[in-house]
């Protein structure tokens, strides 16, 4: 098995090390860092199981074995393990399983880079205070804020910042997984419990038993799924589908999602019940735009980054590019930042980033306009039109929150600042009730 793994996984460019023993693995980890484990259950000297034990948190483990059951399989997710593979498998679904647990412990470390957690915002600045504090319980987390504002990284700033930061951090992106597979991503599904159904899975949340569960886009959870995430959460105790045994688990959930949850219980798509259950402690993240303080240090910190990422000498940013860079008004906030900066670094062959290195949306900006071209073309007539629309949707929005402004701005998807500001500009009272 050791000779044909680091012959398959050899030739598709990995650096493999073999031990055929817990002690010449243990041997192997003092000499070099590894990125990833492949670890049978039976060893000649020690159980795999009591290995996986002793091994850094930090280093995914993926567990082998031809001798299965589901509590070797329980036990094994409880100790740490990131992936669990019966023999004999195929090497096209191990290749899988390795590069999605390398991809996982590369996009994000349980403790972010401080160039991210940094600021100069007094807004940011008191997010992460909460943060902080919040890191220090069990409490469920709620994070919400635009899309690329970089609630995942606050995630695992309090997930590396808690006393459960020696177990796994497990992720699921409730957007991305089809309705029909949902569940039985987060809770499992016994052998036969549908069409291709054809071993016993573990879900998300037993993956997570003893750690952190990050649910991420928590507002596109089905309806069907959210009425079995409640029981989840209520006595974290759930069955797996098709199955009849009660599993209980112990784990800290931290859910994200870029929606206005208020508006989503009002029209009937997000359960009260399952919202006051995930929003134990509150998070509102600002968008980018909102921190003009950070925009030049966060550029610099993504383009030294990619530098080493490409091996190139480290870069300076021309005034000039700064000055495009804070005209921009960022929708797509600190993901898309990073995005452009990459792709500066890749197409810069000099020492300095200069404006035409950047995308052409970025240099066509203009500072503190937000895009509406048709309203800029059209004249005064469509200006006064527009703001007439804006007042009138920031009324309906207070009347529908009765006046809360934390809650009409999320049913805008804006800042309260901003709220605030545009309420001033546009005249609106703000005794509004």
């Amino acid at each position: 098995m050791c000779a044909s793994l680091r012959k398959l996984l050899g030739d598709k460019g990995f650096a493999v090390t073999t031990a055929l023993s817990a002690k010449e693995g243990f041997d192997v980890l003092q000499r070099r860092r590894a990125d990833l484990i492949l670890c049978d259950i039976a060893m000649p000297d020690m159980s795999g199981l009591l290995f996986l034990s002793k091994v850094s948190p930090q280093v995914p483990v993926i567990m082998m074995t031809a001798f299965a059951s589901i509590e070797t399989t329980r036990r094994a997710f409880k100790l740490g393990a990131r992936d669990y593979l019966v023999k004999p498998f195929d090497f096209d679904e191990l290749l899988v399983v390795v590069n999605q647990n390398l991809d996982a412990s590369q996009q994000g470390s349980p403790a972010p880079g401080p160039h991210l957690l940094e600021s100069r915002n007094a807004e940011f600045q008191s997010m992460i205070a909460l943060a902080r504090k919040f890191s220090q319980t069990d409490m469920p987390v709620l994070l919400t804020g635009e899309s690329g504002t970089g609630k995942e990284v606050i995630a695992r700033f309090i997930y590396g910042a808690s006393a459960r930061r020696t177990r796994p951090m497990i992720s699921i992106n409730c957007a991305s997984i089809p309705e029909s597979l949902l569940e039985s991503e987060l809770f499992g599904h016994e052998k036969g419990a549908f069409t291709g159904a054809i071993s016993t899975k573990v879900g998300r949340f037993e993956e997570a038993d003893g750690g952190t569960l990050f649910l991420d886009e928590i507002a596109d959870m089905p309806a069907a799924v959210q009425a079995k995430m409640l029981r989840a959460l209520e006595e974290f105790v759930f069955t797996r589908l098709g199955g009849k045994e009660n599993i209980r688990v112990d784990l800290r959930v931290i859910a994200a999602t870029n929606q206005p949850i208020d508006a989503l219980i009002e029209g009937g798509r997000f359960r009260l019940d399952l919202f006051h259950r995930l929003n134990g402690l509150s998070l509102w993240i600002p968008p980018l735009r909102e921190r003009p303080e950070d925009l030049e240090a966060l550029a610099r910190h993504f383009a030294r980054q990619f530098c080493g990422k490409y091996g190139k000498p480290e870069m300076d940013l021309h005034p000039d590019t700064l000055e495009v860079l804070r005209r921009y008004r960022w929708p797509g906030n600190v993901r898309e930042l990073k995005n452009c900066m990459e792709r500066a670094v890749v197409v810069c062959d000099a020492a300095v980033l200069l404006r035409e290195h950047l995308p052409d949306s970025l240099r066509s900006a203009q500072r503190g306009v937000e895009p509406a071209p048709a309203a800029a073309e059209a004249g005064p007539g469509a200006a006064d039109y527009r703001m007439t629309y804006m007042r009138k949707i920031i009324i309906e929005a207070l009347e529908r929150s009765k006046g809360n402004r934390n809650e009409a701005a999320l049913l805008l998807k804006i800042s309260r600042k901003t709220l605030y500001n545009r309420m001033k500009d546009l005249g609106i009272r703000h005794d509004f009730a």
